[in-house]
């Protein structure tokens, strides 16, 4: 049997209780001395007015990508005072920080290469062709950034990090995007970015010509330190992907992955991400890849799953793919000092 309390003490101790475990602070999710990597992601503003037609599917797709990386990695939304109320009710305190980005693409104007963090300069293209809105967003990270005392090297050239895909070690591949935007030959490009990205192998890929970004985030994604995952075009244009991969690393794997070209863009000018694969976010731990509820979601997930030694976690990108970008667009990452004085400061 169990026994029964009926005395205003008891009653009292039992109301003390429930007041101290709902007003406790949660033990935190991130773990900062761990070898986890931070992902970072931005939340739309409240009054920005070009996201608002979208902006609960945003926040919905962003709750559930950082619940499913809670465990595997540490994550960090950052958002405006009171979309970080609105999000308290979903999410765990430690995952939000109050500092709101002027767009959510964070892995376009952040610093690539965790590793060896490098910000490069932004390229127009990603704000309708006009450097000043690129300048002034990019700026308010930098000013984050200086606020929380992240450090990175800064590169004179302009590049955005969705056209920046490396394999965390010896590798990376860019689009010839970065010739043109900088005026040089590939020689030129390859020892740049060599000492820029502190890797010796480059492959630059002719740009895929229907991508006004021209990323090469939506046409390639290493599963493992020497396997490439492409996007499968097919034709002459295929052959020239594969021929310069293969040049640029000899003893590279190439999967192909079948893809759902989808033309029900969101904005015109930057065309949809849905049905694209490989923009996914790594880490070290896991591969966090965009499914859109397509008929080629399965052999997408089965193909890479079958390609790389790390979990393979489905993330619902149906919502958010026709913004033109995906899991990865909408997400940077952090490591080392960078990543604990950010994890500090969320809690």
């Amino acid at each position: 049997m169990t026994a029964q309390c009926r005395t205003r003490h008891c009653a009292k101790g039992a109301l003390f209780f429930l007041w101290f475990a709902a007003t406790s602070p949660a033990a935190p999710v991130n773990d900062a001395g761990s070898d986890r990597t931070l992902v970072v992601l931005a939340a739309p503003s409240a009054t920005d007015p070009y996201y608002r037609k979208l902006r609960k599917e945003i926040l919905d797709f962003q709750t559930a990508f950082a619940r499913q990386i809670i465990g595997r990695d540490n994550v960090v939304i950052l958002a405006d005072k009171r979309t970080v109320k609105e999000l308290s009710s979903s999410l765990p305190d430690d995952v939000l920080l109050e500092a709101p980005m002027e767009d959510i693409w964070m892995r376009d104007f952040a610093p690539v290469r965790p590793e060896h963090p490098v910000l490069f300069r932004y390229s127009a293209a990603a704000q309708s062709g006009k450097p000043e809105d690129a300048d002034h967003v990019q700026a308010a990270f930098v000013r984050f950034a200086q606020h929380h005392n992240l450090s990175f090297e800064q590169a004179p050239w302009i590049l955005d990090g969705g056209n920046v895909v490396d394999n965390g070690i010896d590798k990376a591949i860019v689009t010839d995007r970065f010739m043109s935007d900088n005026h040089l030959d590939k020689e030129q490009a390859v020892q740049i970015l060599r000492v820029q990205l502190g890797v010796e192998n480059i492959a630059i890929l002719p740009a895929d010509p229907e991508d006004r970004l021209a990323h090469a985030d939506g046409m390639v994604l290493f599963t493992d330190s020497n396997t490439v995952a492409i996007t499968r075009y097919g034709g002459v244009f295929q052959k020239s992907l594969e021929r310069e991969l293969q040049s640029a690393f000899p003893a590279v794997r190439i999967v192909e992955i079948e893809s759902t070209f989808d033309d029900n863009a969101f904005d015109p000018n930057f065309g949809s991400a849905k049905g694209i694969y490989v923009n996914a976010t790594v880490t070290g731990n896991a591969i966090y890849l965009p499914l859109y509820g397509l008929e080629t979601d399965g052999p997408a997930l089965a193909k890479i799953r079958a390609s790389t030694p790390l979990d393979v976690i489905p993330i619902d990108a149906g919502k958010i793919g026709q913004m033109g970008g995906s899991v990865r667009c909408l997400s940077t990452q952090m490591k080392g000092e960078n990543a604990r004085r950010l994890i500090e400061a969320a809690r």
